[in-house]
């Protein structure tokens, strides 16, 4: 008997150990949230250096307001698209488990789960995607994830995309559509068109090359194959920001989460850094957001999008569950399967070898055996929880 109840001890303990308790909302409570997952939405555009190339201005222009804030320091839950729906739905970061094909994700959800969390705070929690719903369980595993309406292609009304998808701009037109002013929504919406094969007729929607061309390395003006790439960031990143400022307009009260789902797809130097490699931007943008609002030293990946989302929004002392810190509460460490992250170093998760990140402070160097006690953690208690051993 001294067994079983130690097992159960154990159990309470790791869900305990993910119990807490928000400071009070740090933006005014939204009619609306929006969470807008960004196929291969890569930092590096973001950087100073690139500022001629033109394809995240969208994006650029929203972190300039006054009520919205940025964490150039962030990484994916993995190399792809479904690691980083994974982390994100989940709250857990990979161990290599595919939740998605794993019974184990369809028994509810995991005690981190997001959806659950925010519809206790009294939002429906939605997704959406521009791809078929049978893509990777997507739409049987958010559901069993606590997702209660799932929109996926033919869902909907669109007229182009290609077999990823319809193209973004029919994605937001049905989020636009379907939101009910009178009934408070968490809406996860997951992007494809930036994303080979590149089918978006670019022409049509506005694509000025010369801008781009002008931007570009002059050995790297005549590539057609990359300006059609650069020409779909472009196209990615206009039509997310046009929707969210059409939903700013009609829906004030909106917060909207903007977060890559991976990068790595497409790098303009032959050898860039891990930074510039594998970087995705973080930022948050609503009433009451402000530059304040995460610390200068912020840094995370997708399992601190959760618990950042909920201390935006919820009441003090509403009680939450999460893996990750909040990066309101100065988070400042992210990992995935791979690498690691801080403000000033990006480094690999299994040797001691950093990088230090442009404009970084050398001297704020962590120590290796941190980052790797922190890893190892992190990963024990994602797969306890992902094999269900704490229920």
């Amino acid at each position: 008997g001294a067994n079983v109840a130690g097992q159960d001890g154990k159990r309470a303990g790791v869900v305990d150990y993910l119990k807490k308790t928000a400071q009070g909302p740090q933006a005014e409570k939204p009619g609306h949230i929006f969470l807008i997952v960004c196929e291969s939405y890569a930092n590096w555009t973001l950087l100073p250096e690139y500022q001629d190339l033109n394809i995240a201005n969208g994006l650029k222009g929203i972190i300039q307001q006054p009520d919205a804030d940025y964490v150039s320091t962030f990484l994916p839950n993995g190399m792809s698209t479904i690691s980083g729906v994974l982390g994100i739905v989940t709250g857990l970061t990979d161990v290599n488990l595919y939740l998605n094909y794993n019974q184990e994700a369809y028994q509810g959800p995991f005690p981190t789960a997001i959806a659950p969390q925010l519809k206790k705070l009294g939002y429906q929690p939605r997704f959406w995607y521009a791809g078929p719903n049978s893509w990777e369980r997507i739409k049987d595993f958010t559901q069993a994830q606590g997702f209660e309406d799932f929109y996926g292609r033919g869902d909907f009304e669109s007229q182009t995309g290609n077999v990823w998808g319809c193209d973004d701009k029919y994605l937001f037109n049905a989020v636009l559509a379907n939101i009910n002013p009178d009934k408070p929504s968490f809406n996860v919406i997951l992007t494809v068109s930036n994303h080979s094969p590149y089918t978006v007729d670019l022409q049509k929607e506005g694509f000025d090359r010369e801008k781009v061309i002008a931007g570009l390395p002059p050995k790297l003006r005549d590539n057609e194959e990359l300006i059609k790439q650069l020409g779909h960031f472009w196209y990615a990143d206009k039509m997310m920001a046009q929707f969210v400022a059409t939903v700013r307009q009609k829906y004030p009260d909106s917060l909207f989460i903007i977060v890559g789902d991976h990068a790595d797809r497409l790098n303009l130097e032959t050898t860039p850094g891990l930074y510039k490699r594998y970087g995705i931007p973080f930022v948050a943008y609503g009433k009451g957001v402000t530059k304040d609002t995460f610390p200068e030293w912020a840094a995370g990946s997708h399992i601190n999008v959760g618990p950042t989302l909920l201390e935006l929004v919820a009441p003090k002392d509403f009680s939450y569950y999460s893996l990750g810190e909040s990066l309101t509460r100065g988070n400042g460490f992210g990992m995935n399967y791979g690498f690691w992250i801080t403000r000033n170093y990006i480094g690999s998760a299994d040797s001691a070898a950093a990088e230090l990140i442009a404009g970084g402070n050398p001297a704020d160097k962590p120590s290796w055996e941190k980052i790797e006690k922190d890893i190892e953690s992190l990963r024990a208690v994602s797969w306890w929880l992902a094999k269900r051993k704490s229920e």
